[in-house]
């Protein structure tokens, strides 16, 4: 773990508990942790946000932010994400851009949004990067019993391909399939039989195993970081091509993010998996409330946030036009980055720049 004034290469701050919160004083950010139940004290870390090693704050608890200092990270493009005690997102606080040009791709993102063809082509390119990224996972991870599943997964692929089918009823029926696979990665002791909320939308429904939990928490800070990318583009985040018909959060971040989710998924999978004991999910960590819910303690929450950060910044070969030119004009590129690139070329479909979405599996 982080200890104070030293840098933090995981890039992820989790505030925690009763009393946190984000104030500025003295021309420095300071970022206070939630009461310590046993001890009765809470941590504080103050930084001047030049020198702030965090890209990412998540909070999760009862306290404030004083707007001087949400401004001052706003402008300094460090992101704010807000759940519940269950991992729920509650709000995502970024900058947004504010210019003509953001008023320009706006207008483009609408007159996209009202032409059938592209939004049906959009809805297409959705659930194709979707299923990519799940087949590519379940590759990944070279275990036989989810290969039927491999074949099922491309077998709708195939269809969205040929637009054979409605985009929706294939991503309604391949989810399914999906989690039953991805149980079958997760060890019996966790109680993780599906997904509880495996269609798309934020509901009252908290998670009754420790693997959704983490899902949910995983989920949360993903939705946060495309939702910054989103606001820098200046893109409505309200307007989406395929979760539009859901108002209770931000259908445009669950488009981009659907081809990104595996990214959370495959850091449950690990922790899941690991045999070092200290790094695995354990049993004190988590405890089930009187309704029967998880709540995890702070602990795990970390240690999984931490190896999340670490896969947004894993590398793979992927299409980038930006700095020196390769052979194969494919370059080393973070997964989080893959997903800004993915929106940029969203702005580029709407504004006519370009007539295709770039491949999510190069």
């Amino acid at each position: 773990m982080t200890l104070k004034n030293h840098k933090n290469h995981y890039n992820v701050k989790l505030l925690r508990g009763y009393g946190v919160s984000i104030s500025l004083k003295d021309n420095k950010i300071n970022l206070k942790n939630g009461v310590d139940i046993l001890s009765g004290k809470s941590e504080t870390e103050s930084w001047f946000i030049t020198q702030l090693p965090y890209e990412k704050i998540v909070i999760s608890g009862k306290g404030y932010i004083s707007t001087d200092a949400l401004k001052l990270l706003n402008q300094n493009n460090r992101n704010v994400i807000l759940t519940d005690t269950h991992g729920k997102p509650v709000s995502f606080m970024n900058g947004m851009m504010e210019s003509l040009t953001a008023t320009k791709y706006r207008m483009a993102q609408y007159d996209a949004f009202r032409d059938p063809e592209k939004r049906l082509y959009l809805q297409n390119q959705i659930v194709k990067a979707k299923l990519e990224s799940q087949i590519r996972f379940l590759k990944m991870t070279e275990k036989n019993e989810v290969k039927e599943g491999i074949i099922q997964l491309e077998g709708y692929l195939q269809q969205i391909e040929n637009y054979s089918i409605s985009p929706i009823k294939i991503e309604a029926s391949s989810t399914h399939v999906y989690f039953r696979n991805f149980a079958k990665l997760i060890p019996e002791k966790y109680g993780f039989n599906s997904r509880s909320n495996s269609v798309v939308r934020i509901t009252k429904r908290n998670a009754t195993d420790v693997i959704n939990a983490l899902l949910n928490y995983g989920y949360a800070v993903l939705a946060g970081e495309i939702s910054k990318f989103v606001n820098g583009f200046g893109l409505d985040a309200y307007c989406g091509f395929y979760h539009k018909s859901h108002t209770g959060f931000q259908p445009l971040v669950y488009d981009i993010m659907e081809s990104f989710r595996w990214l959370v998924d495959s850091t449950v999978y690990k922790m899941a998996n690991i045999k070092d004991h200290k790094s695995q999910i354990r049993l004190k960590d988590y405890v089930h409330s009187k309704d029967g819910f998880v709540v995890m303690n702070d602990s795990l929450i970390k240690r999984f946030l931490e190896k999340l950060e670490r896969t947004f910044q894993q590398e793979r070969r992927y299409e980038f036009r930006h700095g020196a030119k390769t052979k194969d004009g494919l370059k080393n590129i973070q997964e989080i980055t893959i997903a800004k690139i993915m929106v940029q070329k969203l702005t580029e479909y709407c504004l006519e720049k370009n007539n295709r979405l770039l491949p999510y599996n190069i």
